[in-house]
């Protein structure tokens, strides 16, 4: 026979696990309420229309790219990014005054000396090569101070 303690705990565990599994239940209703037919949740993965959307949640947030300017050089020289893909270049000077051009996405930015990071957002909307040019004189090897920026094409 049991005693009045074991029963209030096996009843108190009984409620605990009926709670759950009915939580359970309910999110995996809810989760799948979107969809139209039940058996569409046992169907295979098709990778273009989930990176369809993959793709969209990812056009909300900047891809960042940290880049260091110093004579006469950026570091990275080659950046390669998406065509359509947001970008923020985080720009610092490891030395002097530099400046950072992209003349075809309109990108025209002082990095002052002193280390402070500069961001730079932009979407590449055009595939190509383009020149990333310094575009604040900073001595004699000026005009060699260049980078590359590649938007390869969806």
């Amino acid at each position: 026979m049991l005693n009045p303690i074991q029963v209030f705990v096996s009843l108190a565990l009984f409620k605990d696990s009926v709670a759950a599994a009915g939580t359970a239940l309910l999110l995996g209703a809810a989760a799948m309420s979107h969809q139209q037919d039940p058996a569409a949740a046992s169907a295979p993965f098709d990778a273009r229309a989930n990176g369809a959307a993959v793709r969209t949640v990812a056009q909300d947030e900047p891809r960042t790219i940290e880049v260091v300017a110093s004579k006469f050089s950026f570091e990275p020289s080659r950046i390669e990014v998406a065509e359509g893909e947001r970008v923020k270049l985080v720009v610092k000077s490891a030395d002097g005054v530099h400046g950072v051009e992209i003349k075809k996405f309109k990108v025209s930015k002082k990095i002052p000396r002193g280390g402070e990071p500069v961001e730079i957002e932009f979407v590449a909307n055009a595939p190509g090569e383009y020149p990333i040019l310094c575009s604040e004189y900073c001595g004699k090897g000026h005009e060699d101070m260049k980078g590359t920026l590649v938007v390869t094409a969806k």
